[in-house]
């Protein structure tokens, strides 16, 4: 059965007023003030508008980049056969970018709904699907696969399935997987259901289940509904966190928890459960997603509940930071609650925060932002002296530049901020953009 794309809510459609080349994207906008944020000013572009026949509709997790700055995606939807593409964004020299769509899923058993993708050091990419997998054991195609893309000396790209999920009895090997990560040795690490590592080899690729999470829907003390690629340290331990699970009180489902896959000498994994989010202490985030990031032996996060009063009865989500405390647990610190000024500051993020190379944190929130739309924003944190973050919205989607952002953000060397949304733009079908600091003229 060939996929759906979700339709916006008639009113967010209506807060768009009209999509189309009439509407012009801002460009060198002023940062809108926030109370103790960082002033400055960034631009706005629009890189490319999906959504046109043949074209990939509806993009969705984070653009990875190459080393000659090219950037790649995938779009759960549209494309030759309407099951999704994967596909690169090459800049021209004058500013502009050429979009050219490298792969075009067929449906089962070739797999569709791409969820994300990432690159390795020679430039393969490793691209996850939601469904069509085809496993021995999946059925009503509810499966996905891990699919490599390698470039080729002449401009193309070879295709090759590396794994096929519910390949073992009872989908003990997970059902589909989200966006994957790159670990040392080029092992790809992602989260299925649970956790887990393909490895290369001499005859293919091996998968290992490193974790497998507790799915009762109740009582899960370790956690239940892993989220977002896993992050890694130096010594090879694994960390993220789930959306449900922990005790919490108030909740019989759970808050969620953060974890640690401890790696043990015999090579297995130790889960140790280092924060139990608490929604009721209005101190605490609640359902965090989206993947941790690594920063200064902290782990930063966010969460899509808990946090504040705010216009939702269960909290409008948070930031939040882990760093090591006494014994295994850690200490979390909420560094920002959202849904400030009636959301007009972002609520409910989604997608795990990105840093830049001087420690500033970069996400987005998929609602929130402009009254009459509520289509999300992009906001940026800094680090004060005192050790507070101040927080300042870098953008705010209002439709005709795209609504509703799908993905962690992409940040370069030179602090621009790529990402994408899922929905609106030229053609409706969502868009990919930079966010560029706008250096200040010398006096």
């Amino acid at each position: 059965m060939k996929p759906r794309k979700l339709q916006l809510p008639l009113a967010m459609l209506l807060g768009f007023c009209a999509v189309g080349s009439a509407w012009s994207s801002p460009a060198n906008s002023r940062v809108p003030k926030v109370p103790d944020g960082p002033a400055g000013q960034v631009q706005f572009q629009v890189l490319h508008s999906f959504g046109a026949a043949g074209d990939g509709d509806s993009p969705s997790g984070a653009l990875v980049m190459d080393s000659k700055g090219n950037l790649y995606g995938v779009t759960g939807f549209g494309g030759g056969s309407g099951y999704g593409t994967v596909y690169e964004l090459s800049p021209t020299g004058n500013g502009q970018w050429t979009e050219t769509v490298l792969y075009s899923f067929t449906g089962p058993p070739d797999g569709y709904e791409p969820l994300g993708l990432a690159i390795d050091g020679t430039g393969n990419l490793y691209v996850s699907t939601g469904f069509g997998g085809g496993g021995e054991y999946c059925e009503l195609n509810i499966c996905g696969l891990i699919l490599e893309l390698s470039p080729g000396s002449n401009g193309g790209w070879a295709e090759n399935i590396i794994y096929r999920f519910c390949s073992l009895p009872n989908c003990a090997d997970g059902v589909s997987s989200q966006t994957p990560a790159i670990g040392p040795g080029g092992i790809v690490y992602g989260i299925a259901g649970n956790v887990y590592a393909l490895t290369p080899g001499s005859n293919g690729w091996t998968l290992n289940v490193l974790y497998t999470f507790c799915d009762a829907g109740l009582n899960c003390p370790d956690g239940e509904e892993p989220s977002g690629a896993p992050v890694f340290d130096k010594a090879g331990n694994l960390y993220g966190e789930t959306i449900a699970g922990g005790k919490c009180i108030g909740d019989n489902a759970g808050c969620g928890v953060a974890y640690e896959l401890q790696k043990q000498p015999n090579g297995q994994r130790n889960e140790i459960v280092l924060h139990v989010f608490q929604e009721e202490s209005r101190q605490d985030g609640a359902g965090p997603q989206g993947g941790l990031a690594a920063r200064d032996g902290g782990l930063y996060g966010v969460a899509t509940g808990g946090g504040e009063l705010c216009k939702n009865l269960g909290g409008c989500g948070t930031v939040f930071e882990l760093t090591r405390g006494s014994g295994q647990m850690a200490n979390e610190q909420t560094i920002w609650s959202f849904g400030g000024e009636d959301g007009m500051q972002g609520d409910q993020p989604m997608f795990g925060p990105t840093f830049n190379t001087q420690g500033d944190l970069f996400g987005v929130t998929g609602e929130g932002g402009s009254p009459s739309c509520g289509c999300g924003v992009v906001y940026g944190m800094k680090q004060q002296k005192n050790g507070q973050w101040a927080y300042q919205v870098l953008h705010t989607f209002t439709g005709p530049d795209g609504a509703v952002p799908d993905s962690s953000l992409l940040v370069d060397t030179k602090s621009d901020l790529f990402g994408v949304t899922a929905f609106a733009g030229q053609y409706g079908g969502g868009v990919a953009y930079e966010i560029s600091p706008v250096k200040q003229a010398s006096k």
